[in-house]
């Protein structure tokens, strides 16, 4: 062997031996997150949550019939999920919610992996890489959606596949990596139909680039998942038909809706509350990145300006939020509320797990941060030209084209801003150089948000599982499940399929939730045992609740007092 030869053989060994001591950080980083989440909240209980019994139902339906059908309350595609769980199911030995939980789980490793996947073909640092990843999985929401079937955590992880694909294909021009990146984004659009943006957004960027040279290169992009989508779209309107829950939304989220004047008034509201909860869930890297490079003046002194102008936005937002609806934080419905993380949906007041004063706090750092992910974002849209030509191009269309989608909608909830978090993190970690000392302060604030995520699913779970437990118990006895009210998730795997065409017959197909009070309930399920003082109900049965950190309580079944 040559001098010159060996030379490189140990250039290459030491640079490969970096990457390798970086893999095997941050798999190991990723694994001790996830054995808390296992250790503190492990996942089971055959029981659905959520709104996954929709999707858990299209499972069961195949593997019992071999045939797909998405559930009416589907508005998602959720195709390659069903195949997903069934998969799982049938490794399991049978169709339960527990293979079906598991089943996400599983895939939501995908997720940290890809997004710190991502930033490293953005030329993010990998200290900046890795504290992104940790930060995703220390989200309250990203760990709670990772215990259930519903479509989040699967079409986030295929987005950020197929971003950082894209990003190899367009930077390095390699055809190998666009058909990749065309696949994986076929793939999220058969989870949410939103994965339409992904390929869009690519054969944007390669055409402005390329011009007609790139006309290849963008149809290597597209091909796959606009053949998906125009396959998906024949066979849902010809064949299987387009469900009642995607209809009503296309009307509630109509033009002529969106123009009502509280939709109008709303629409801005919605948009600060977006930046408020974009800033908490980015609040690790900011932290990270002011500690590692607090006088960077030369990085931030343009940015000034819109943070001012987005931090009184911002702050004005939480005082009406506070002051004139007296709600606060949270401010959006959806997996954050101040009962506990995932919704309550049975009667009487829960024990609360996280104080108030938690949610202050957040309130009052929650402007500082989401001005500062605003301005980033707003700089970004100033010099779009600039952007474009750059390489997170892709990713950061991409969001707009979803942001498009997702703003007009008549209510938006706090999962529906998990996949704008990655071009967040990527604005915020291009502009500085993470240091040991900001990677610390970014672990810590990681570690607060997981110390809450954790507490609140493990009662979550905790809560559910006695829930369904008493349920099952009055089953049991005698009880038809249909004469069972034991909340949302009981009434939508139970009542459904019956409840709706009898309310869609009497006039009220246009109400969303109306089919669940269609079927006259004997039994009912609180966390009091409300009206038996009164004479109202009386007990039928009780299962207490605890977990490692949660106060516990108890579950009652009440059955109504006869007229």
């Amino acid at each position: 062997m040559t001098r010159l030869g060996a030379v490189a053989d140990d250039a290459s060994s030491a640079a490969a031996a970096p990457r390798l001591h970086f893999v095997l950080a941050l798999g190991g980083a990723i694994a001790f997150v996830y054995a808390l989440w296992f250790l503190v909240a492990a996942p089971g209980g055959d029981f659905p949550l959520n709104d996954d019994w929709a999707y858990a139902w299209s499972v069961r339906h195949y593997l019992e019939t071999g045939a797909l059908r998405i559930s009416e309350w589907a508005s998602a595609a959720a195709v390659l999920q069903v195949y997903w769980g069934a998969l799982f199911a049938k490794l399991s030995g049978g169709f339960s919610f527990a293979a079906l939980h598991i089943s996400t789980l599983a895939f939501s490793v995908v997720s940290p992996l890809a997004l710190c996947w991502l930033l490293r073909r953005l030329e993010v640092e990998r200290a900046g890489a890795a504290l992104a990843a940790v930060t995703l999985v220390s989200n309250p929401i990203f760990l709670h959606l990772s215990y259930t079937f519903m479509t989040d955590v699967f079409y986030l992880g295929f987005l950020l596949v197929s971003l950082a694909l894209y990003v190899d294909g367009i930077e390095r021009e390699s055809a190998r990596s666009l058909w990749l990146a065309s696949i994986a984004a076929a793939a999220a659009f058969l989870c949410r139909q939103l994965g339409l943006s992904i390929p869009l957004a690519a054969a944007i960027v390669l055409l402005l680039r390329g011009g007609r040279v790139a006309l290849r290169p963008a149809l290597r992009a597209t091909l796959i998942p606009f053949a998906v989508f125009a396959a998906y779209t024949l066979w849902l309107t010809q064949i299987h038909g387009v469900t009642w829950a995607f209809e009503l939304q296309v009307v509630q989220n109509s033009l002529p809706n969106l123009l009502r004047g509280s939709a109008l008034r709303a629409f801005p509201l919605q948009l600060l509350y977006a930046w408020l909860y974009l800033g908490i869930f980015a609040l690790p890297i900011l932290v990270a990145a002011l500690v590692s490079e607090p006088l960077a003046a030369n990085r931030t002194r343009g940015l000034l300006v819109p943070f001012a102008a987005w931090a009184l936005l911002c702050i004005g937002a939480t005082w009406y939020a506070h002051h004139a609806t007296g709600t606060g934080m949270p401010y959006l419905p959806g997996v954050i509320v101040r009962d506990g993380i995932g919704g309550v949906t049975i009667g009487g007041e829960k024990p609360r797990v996280t104080p108030d004063w938690v949610f202050v706090v957040v309130a009052m750092v929650a402007p500082a941060a989401g001005a500062a992910i605003a301005a980033l974002w707003t700089d970004a849209l100033a010099n779009l030209r600039r952007e474009l030509a750059g390489r997170g191009a892709v990713v950061l269309l991409a969001s707009l084209f979803m942001a498009a989608l997702t703003a007009p909608m008549v209510k938006l909830w706090d999962e529906y801003l998990l996949v704008f978090l990655p071009a967040s993190l990527y604005l915020v970690l291009r502009e500085t150089s993470i240091s040991l000392r900001g990677w610390v302060a970014g672990s810590l604030v990681c570690a607060a948000m997981l110390a809450y995520a954790l507490s609140e699913q493990a009662e979550y779970v905790a809560w559910n599982e006695a829930r369904w437990e008493l349920g099952n118990q009055l089953i049991d006895a005698g009880a038809a499940p249909e004469a069972i009210n034991g909340g949302f998730e009981w009434v939508g795997w139970y009542d459904f399929e019956k409840a709706l065409p009898i309310s869609i017959a009497t006039g009220h197909g246009d109400d969303l939730f109306h089919w669940a009070s269609v079927l006259s309930d004997r039994y009912y399920m609180a966390f009091q045992p409300l009206g038996v003082e009164a004479g109202l109900s009386k007990v039928a049965g009780v299962v207490s609740y605890h977990s490692r950190f949660g106060p516990g309580g108890e579950i009652f079944a009440l059955e109504a007092a006869k007229p």
